[in-house]
């Protein structure tokens, strides 16, 4: 589970993002909806890392470790009032939710096909 980092960091980014932008639109379903979908493509991307082929896309999921770790330190150095212009910053939110985006289709991409006669992995088995 080398990967669950990466949309770990990411979703944690978009989160903290988003709850700081609540302060300035001042709206419950935009907020609601800007820490839903990071969560879910994060959640996502955490249960096909367990289901695809190892080492698939590991370059690209160590540049989305990298790339979440840094936005998640701009996102504290903004938080804690070093540099104010970093939180709440719209073009951080929108990083951090198209690289979790990018780690999900990653995933949907390195999990294994199943074969043109092979019955499904699930389902009631035919007497």
């Amino acid at each position: 589970m080398k990967s669950v980092p990466a949309p770990l960091l990411l979703a944690a980014t978009a989160v903290l993002q988003a709850l700081g932008r609540f302060e300035y639109h001042q709206n419950g379903i935009t907020v609601v909806g800007q820490m839903l979908f990071p969560i879910f493509f994060a959640g996502l991307a955490i249960f096909l890392a367990g289901r695809g082929r190892p080492g698939a896309f590991g370059t690209a999921h160590l540049a989305l470790l990298v790339a979440g770790a840094l936005l998640l330190v701009l996102t504290l150095v903004g938080w804690s009032g070093t540099i104010p212009a970093l939180y709440p910053a719209v073009w951080l939110y929108y990083t951090a939710f198209a690289l979790l985006v990018v780690a999900a289709a990653l995933r949907i991409a390195g999990t294994p096909k199943r074969r043109a006669g092979a019955p499904p992995a699930e389902g009631p088995a035919e007497p």
